[in-house]
């Protein structure tokens, strides 16, 4: 493990260029995304995250904006923008319906069945539901044709979510004056209480607090992810002691106690990834659960994951076979005729999906199985 560390101190200026990099990167995408959704995002203070000035001085920020500063800053502020919006995409012969269900499925289609996307769109939810009379219930028929399998557990998520920001307001002058351990277990207390295990993934941002700990934890991941010479067990322990070192006795002290999602952030590692498939079958899932007990899984847990991997590994098996009977269907037909054999195909390789799947990709451009494969993810 020393020699690891002291790699890692050569190696600082090489990292401190790369993160450089990725940050530069994610502001782009991030930039790039908020442009593409911006017509229909509204920009309030409403967020699925707590949102406190500062967590050295407890003083809860409005949850609500003003109705004056949401005025100026919301491209869809009132009613009379809604037609005004509505009238727009009427003479370009769309509604603001049809293209709110595509956007959706565009930008949240692909995880959507995740708790942290469902709470992420809280923000567009609370934009429609507090600028017209019907918003929950046309928000709710907008999932329903966005979503059809998910809307209702969509809508039970925001649900929970507007009773967890109504607590919030109605606790406010009680949370500000906790110190920061005894507001974090409060918050918590409720989450857990309104989302049971689903509060880790939600909040799961909220686990690397502060920025120090968080540049912390991405020096090693990206340390970790720069090691071609280090063996599978020096990277899971490099990762295990930076956890520990960094969120033992800090406030996000609970983090540690959550095994699955610890797993997900390790296994998301490129060179983790790249060792585990140039490994054959079985000796990727020997590794993969001799981790998952170094990580603290219990054995039940282990099997159940297991189960769980055998799944996903038979999903992108058929997946696979389908993209490439796909390419050869699209390579040998045109119009009508290859539409008929790709809605075949589909029928045959995925049953009773072979609808979503026909609706990501002829709507949205989206392929699931072009997506990057995470052994012990998905």
């Amino acid at each position: 493990m020393e020699r690891i560390r002291n790699k890692q101190l050569e190696k600082d200026d090489t990292m401190g260029k790369k993160k450089k990099k990725v940050f530069v990167f994610i502001a782009v995408s991030v930039f790039v995304i908020i442009i593409g959704v911006f017509y229909f995002l509204i920009m309030s203070d409403i967020d699925t995250r707590d949102q406190y000035s500062s967590a050295t001085t407890g003083v809860p920020a409005k949850t609500v904006p003003d109705t004056e500063s949401v005025s100026e800053q919301s491209p869809i502020p009132s009613t009379h923008n809604d037609e005004s919006i509505n009238e727009k995409f009427e003479q370009m012969g769309v509604s603001i319906e049809d293209q709110l269900v595509k956007e959706l499925q565009k930008y949240y289609g692909a995880t959507i069945s995740e708790k942290s996307t469902q709470a992420s769109i809280y923000e567009v939810y609370k934009n429609f539901a507090g600028s017209r009379p019907d918003g929950r219930d046309f928000f709710y028929n907008i999932l329903k044709r966005a979503f059809p399998e998910l809307a209702d557990e969509i809508m039970a998520t925001l649900d929970k979510l507007d009773l967890y920001h109504q607590w919030l307001m109605e606790n406010d002058a009680l949370l500000a004056q906790m110190n920061i351990e005894e507001k974090m277990a409060s918050l918590w207390k409720k989450r857990i209480e309104l989302f049971g295990e689903d509060a880790q993934d939600i909040w799961v941002d909220e686990v690397m607090a502060t920025d120090s700990r968080k540049a912390k934890m991405l020096d090693t991941l990206e340390f970790i992810n720069g090691s071609t010479d280090t063996t599978m067990e020096d990277k899971l322990q490099l990762y295990q002691d930076s956890l520990e070192e960094t969120y033992k006795g800090s406030p996000e002290e609970y983090f540690l106690n959550q095994k699955p999602i610890l797993a997900k952030i390790f296994f998301s590692i490129d060179s983790v990834q790249n060792e585990l498939k140039q490994m054959n079958p079985e000796e990727r899932q020997k590794t993969i659960n001799n981790i998952r007990r170094e990580m603290g899984f219990t054995e039940n847990m282990v099997k159940d994951m297991e189960e769980v991997d055998a799944e996903n590994n038979k999903r992108w098996e058929v997946g696979l076979k389908y993209m490439e009977e796909r390419k050869r269907v699209v390579s040998e037909f045109q119009g009508e005729q290859q539409k008929e054999k790709l809605k075949a195909l589909r029928e045959e390789y995925f049953g009773d999906e072979a609808q979503t799947i026909q609706a990501e990709e002829e709507n949205d451009g989206f392929f699931r199985f072009e997506r990057p494969r995470y052994y012990g993810r998905n």
